[in-house]
């Protein structure tokens, strides 16, 4: 929304211009996704076999307030329906209308960009983290000349026990047909994670629940052209859990080949394609972008296959459709009274349909 400049004034005879003033203007956005999935879990050591379902829908619509040119705060309101829900989880914003952003930003001409408040964060892919963040995160420079980032804060949880709380530092940079950068995450829960009663009721929460880690990504892109890109990650963690005195060092890596980029929802017919091959032990991430489960494999982390393809049906309506097919990255890793996690497998295919506005 613009404010009308005020009409012209008279002096002398001579018209002068009233101060320029920049108007308070709103811009706004939303989406409105229908989602489906399916996926096979199979844990022979346990002889588990089961399939599992999840259907959501979700509306978004994201407002933001330019004060003037260099400060704005933007906000999120969300509305997510479970009708199947794999976990058979009690969401507490289930079925409602929530705040689910709410963040101020400054940006000003030399590129320094300063964000604190509530939002999603997610470095490089999101093969290590991705999720929604309270705190601080500070920017200087662009993608062109190198960029560095500074972020501080926590995860978004109801519990202290899920909550992540630390730093972490990114740096990235383009350049005609290469693309780099690095990032270090130092997260710590606000709480133990898991408890010796939780544990005993459920062996999986023990292996996932994990105190402290540390994490090095370092990426690697060549674009063969405007389409087709080589993307590869280098990873490696070190994972601490207080209860049974768990201490990891993990190295894994994330290689994926960009068919055609994420297409853009304004054009019809456009569409977007890649596959990746994982190898990432437990140590190696914090919460994966993947819309498989990691966390099904426990501390022996996951391997496998993954793909996506995309495509514009018409002007702000868009397909998605992704698959993996993933298994324990560490065979031998105990489970518990001797069992392991070998054999393991997770087949995922879902889909999505989304309408922009």
């Amino acid at each position: 929304v613009h404010a009308e400049a005020p009409a012209p004034v008279t002096r002398a005879g001579q018209e002068v211009a009233p101060p320029v003033r920049t108007a308070p203007r709103i811009t706004l956005w939303g989406d409105y996704r229908w989602l489906y999935g399916k996926g096979q879990m199979q844990l022979p050591s346990v002889n588990e076999k089961r399939n599992v379902f999840l259907s959501t829908r979700r509306f978004r619509i994201a407002p933001t307030l330019h004060l003037s040119d260099a400060w704005s705060v933007s906000g999120m309101i969300e509305d997510i329906r479970y009708d199947k829900d794999p976990a058979g989880a009690s969401h507490t914003s289930d079925r409602h209308l929530y705040l689910s952003r709410l963040y101020v930003e400054y940006a000003d001409a030399h590129a320094t960009k300063i964000r604190a408040g509530r939002y999603i964060f997610t470095p490089i892919e999101g093969n290590v983290f991705d999720k929604r963040v309270e705190g601080v995160r500070y920017r200087r420079g662009n993608k062109d000349i190198g960029m560095t980032s500074v972020f501080y804060g926590r995860t978004v949880a109801s519990r202290a026990k899920e909550r992540k709380r630390g730093v972490i530092l990114g740096y990235e940079r383009n350049w005609t047909k290469w693309m780099g950068g690095a990032f270090y995450y130092d997260m710590e829960t606000e709480l133990s994670a898991v408890t010796r009663e939780r544990a005993m009721k459920d062996p999986l929460a023990l292996h996932n629940g994990i105190d402290h880690q540390r994490i090095l990504e370092l990426f690697a892109g060549y674009r063969f052209d405007r389409y087709r890109s080589l993307e590869v990650e280098y990873l490696h963690g070190c994972a601490e859990t207080d209860l049974d005195r768990y201490d990891d060092e993990g190295h894994g890596y994330v290689a994926t080949l960009r068919l055609r980029p994420s297409p853009d929802v304004e054009k019809a017919g456009d569409y977007g394609a890649w596959i990746a091959y994982y190898h990432q032990p437990r140590a190696t991430y914090l919460h994966h972008a993947m819309d498989g489960d990691p966390t099904f494999f426990g501390r022996a982390g996951f391997r496998g296959w993954g793909a996506r393809a995309d495509i514009v049906l018409a002007r702000g309506v868009a397909l998605a459709v992704e698959g993996f097919d993933l298994r324990p990255a560490r065979s031998g890793t105990p489970l518990f009274m001797g069992r392991t996690f070998d054999g393991a497998r997770q087949r995922v295919l879902g889909m999505s349909l989304t309408a922009y506005f």
